[in-house]
């Protein structure tokens, strides 16, 4: 996986649009000579996959969408508890990114605490990056042109249980696709990859 700017272990200043996240990532590829790759990207990291296959065009042999959804709305007090760096901001996202039995401790991994680990990580972010990335997915305006102007094979990973991005909340991305292939996990929630990582992963098998 790559850490954008200001994330993680990447040092650098925030980048605070989707469409400059994507040309970031571009730019990353082109100084290592990538020619051709697949993109994959969960929640926010979907809309950046989405618009650098748009860039990308067929060098962009593969697309992957984890857990998506356009317009990726935001509520307001989401926004403010984020922008006044408020814990309340990471408790609902914690909350609402796992379906209801998760929350509960089903877990097909032993010895990892889901939503614990979540709210951990979310904790970590540096000042300022959690608000700045919620805002970028609630600007974000382009993602039914870009998602016209794909054209590698595209893949949808959904959770039925999604309280962030429903399911429903991608209808009009997938028919601005040519032919997407659409998963829906029925027992997961919006955090497929550690609700349903096996599940998530032969996903990920078959077209990668």
């Amino acid at each position: 996986g790559i850490d954008l700017p200001g994330h993680g272990r990447s040092k650098g200043k925030l980048l605070l649009t989707i469409p400059a996240m994507a040309e970031w990532l571009m730019n990353y590829l082109d100084n290592l000579k990538v020619k051709e790759f697949s993109v994959v990207g969960h929640s926010m990291g979907s809309l950046v996959a989405l618009e650098t296959a748009a860039l990308a065009q067929r060098r962009a042999d593969n697309l992957v969408l984890v857990g998506t959804a356009f317009p990726m709305a935001v509520s307001d007090a989401l926004l403010s508890y984020a922008k006044d760096n408020k814990p309340e901001a990471i408790d609902i996202l914690t909350f609402m990114g796992y379906s209801n039995p998760a929350r509960l401790g089903r877990n097909t991994n032993p010895g990892i605490w889901m939503t614990g680990s979540t709210k951990k990580l979310l904790e970590k972010s540096d000042e300022g990056v959690i608000y700045q990335d919620l805002k970028a997915c609630a600007e974000y305006r382009s993602g039914l042109e870009s998602a016209k102007k794909v054209s590698a094979n595209t893949l949808l990973i959904l959770g039925k249980k999604d309280f962030l991005t429903p399911p429903l909340k991608a209808n009009d991305l997938i028919k601005s696709f040519n032919n997407p292939e659409v998963k829906e996990i029925s027992d997961s929630g919006h955090t497929l990859m550690i609700e349903s990582p096996n599940t998530v992963l032969d996903y990920l098998i078959e077209v990668l």
